[in-house]
């Protein structure tokens, strides 16, 4: 058996269109697919979606990668979102204070108007736990549109 290999972590801005995973049963372009050839093989930390863009980190240490994947670890994800759809401050509430939508809870997460731009209102949303369509299963509650997510930080 050789040396252990060297843990290695990347930024990487995924382009909304990329799927993130490392093959494509509908023959999408994926990230790994738009990586140069002499990376190594490589997983991402988290997901984000065909239709989400930002920050993604991708690392070759499998445990780093569910290490920081779980909740248990309270990393903090940010996100700017732009939205097309009726914003009242007890919806913001609502959010911030943890809510239920069909039988999922999800924990309170920090949701603040960043600004608007009739019609679009873009918000800051901050949280850690990150379930499955998380951001858009919320939007789709309060029947907004989303226009754009972007992950800023991780």
């Amino acid at each position: 058996m050789g040396p252990p290999t060297k843990t290695l972590l990347f930024k990487f801005y995924k382009p909304k269109g990329l799927v993130t995973s490392h093959s494509d049963e509908k023959g999408r372009k994926t990230v790994f697919e738009s990586l140069p050839a002499k990376f190594p093989r490589l997983m991402s930390v988290g997901r984000l979606d065909l239709n989400s863009e930002g920050l993604l980190l991708l690392t070759n240490n499998g445990e780093l990668a569910r290490k920081l994947e779980l909740p248990s670890s309270n990393i903090l994800r940010v996100y700017k979102l732009c939205i097309k759809g009726n914003v009242k401050s007890r919806m913001i509430r609502e959010i911030n204070s943890g809510i239920s939508i069909k039988e999922i809870n999800y924990k309170k997460i920090t949701v603040k108007i960043d600004k608007f731009q009739a019609p679009y209102t873009w918000l800051i949303v901050k949280l850690k736990e990150g379930k499955n369509r998380e951001i858009r299963n919320i939007c789709r509650f309060f029947k907004w549109n989303v226009i754009k997510l972007i992950r800023i930080q991780y």
